[in-house]
């Protein structure tokens, strides 16, 4: 099956913590894109290339700490591998160094059956049938990816997000369930639009997603409310890789799997 290559970067005060990037093309010009989920739409840094684009007004879009409104142009021939867009609508953004803010989201990944391997670092593309989605696939109107996370009594709504470094607590569902929290200091996050923010750190109660156990682990607690009045979770890299996730975007259905 066509594969695509993941480089994982941990961040170098927590190894828990790490960008999931893929390396692709525009317009024949070379780009390294975060492989976002949580992103529904593409998004460039301004460059030669870019910057010489028609921009039209883009739409308000939201990080976990700030909301942004940025223009969109028309970008050619997007290629990550397998992953294919003749022309394509993308934010473009100011660059904002050391990280990059280059996203592959959901207008061109939910087109595809994706079977995300991150212990071995690839992305298959149109996983074959013998890998079963059994669960149906929730997404709202600009694409993201909802799942159940269950503790006994309590379930939360995760939006399951590739291009988050850490997982992230909503503080009023942090509020709620105490108990399903151990404090554990503080971390230094920098959501999509930029903007960075010392938030609580905590350990998450061993949990069940998909019907497979999740152990504990480390997540940031954010105040979502300007986001999201729904989302209780967002599954950054810490929970996502202790699992394969194949996500049938065609089919609106997804499974997780033992690591491979």
């Amino acid at each position: 099956m066509p594969q695509i290559p993941l480089i994982i970067q941990a961040e170098p005060d927590d190894p828990d913590s790490a960008t999931i990037m893929a390396d692709g093309t525009v317009a024949g010009r070379p780009y390294r894109f975060i492989v976002d989920t949580g992103a529904a739409r593409t998004q460039l840094e301004a460059d030669e290339y870019t910057s010489a684009l028609e921009a039209a007004p883009g739409e308000t879009s939201s990080g976990a700490f700030a909301s942004s409104r940025d223009p969109v142009v028309t970008v050619t021939d997007l290629a990550v591998g397998p992953l294919r867009a003749a022309t394509l609508d993308v934010t473009r953004v100011s660059p904002a160094p050391p990280r990059s803010r280059n996203l592959l989201g959901m207008d061109v990944l939910r087109r595809y059956r994706c079977l995300f391997r991150f212990e071995a670092a690839l992305l298959d593309v149109d996983a074959p049938p013998g890998y079963q989605a059994g669960h149906e696939l929730r997404t709202d109107s600009r694409g993201h990816v909802y799942v159940d996370v269950h503790w006994p009594g309590v379930t939360a709504r995760a939006c399951c997000d590739t291009g988050a470094g850490i997982t992230i607590v909503n503080r009023d569902f942090w509020l709620a369930h105490p108990g399903l929290f151990e404090e554990a200091g503080t971390v230094t996050g920098t959501d999509v639009t930029g903007t960075t923010l010392e938030t609580p750190l905590v350990l998450i109660a061993a949990a069940i997603i998909g019907g497979r156990p999740f152990g504990r682990h480390r997540a940031a607690v954010v105040d979502l409310s300007h986001a999201s009045s729904t989302t209780d979770l967002i599954l950054g890299y810490p929970t996502l890789r202790q699992a394969d996730w194949l996500f049938d975007f065609p089919a609106n259905r997804w499974t997780v799997l033992d690591p491979s």
